[in-house]
């Protein structure tokens, strides 16, 4: 059964959901372009993972975009791997059956292997209370997830750690 969903950006899932008529949901715990750690729509995760379920809306939650683990920037990666496990644990406190994070870059003169080398440390790393999703991108250069060849070297890196 296919379900529709909807991204919402304004901090009200659950109306966006009721007021399209959305099974599914996905919106940011937090400013998307921001590094603070997450916040709750509401304020309160519990609550806001009780009303969901109760309106039998599945939630998936966008990690900030700004999230890069495979940099090489020491200034980039770690903040970014801190984020990322932020975001898991807060995406598993409403009952996110998925966190979708984008699969970032590494700069211009940088292997590429790399960045794929800092994405396995991370998953490596870091504990996943709820499926780590990530999302092919849209653009830029040095992308480790931007067409099928660069996926399928991410997939290479970290596949490993699917099933944890």
């Amino acid at each position: 059964m296919v379900r529709i969903g909807a991204h919402e950006r304004e901090g009200d899932p659950l109306g966006v959901a009721k007021s399209t008529g959305a099974e599914v949901i996905q919106f940011f715990l937090g400013d998307p372009q921001g590094w603070d750690a997450p916040t709750f729509p509401g304020g309160d995760a519990g609550k806001l993972r009780a009303a969901l379920s109760d309106a039998g809306v599945d939630v998936f939650v966008h990690a900030p975009y700004g999230i890069n683990v495979a940099s090489a920037n020491n200034r980039i990666r770690i903040p970014s791997r801190k984020l990322l496990s932020q975001q898991l644990v807060a995406a598993a406190a409403v009952g996110a059956k998925g966190l979708v994070v984008h699969g970032g870059h590494v700069t211009g003169g940088v292997d590429q292997r790399e960045g794929y080398d800092n994405w396995r440390k991370a998953v490596e790393r870091i504990e996943r209370p709820v499926p780590l999703l990530i999302e092919n991108t849209a653009g830029g250069d040095h992308a480790m997830a931007r067409g099928v060849d660069a996926i399928a070297r991410l997939w290479e890196a970290i596949g490993d750690f699917a099933a944890e």
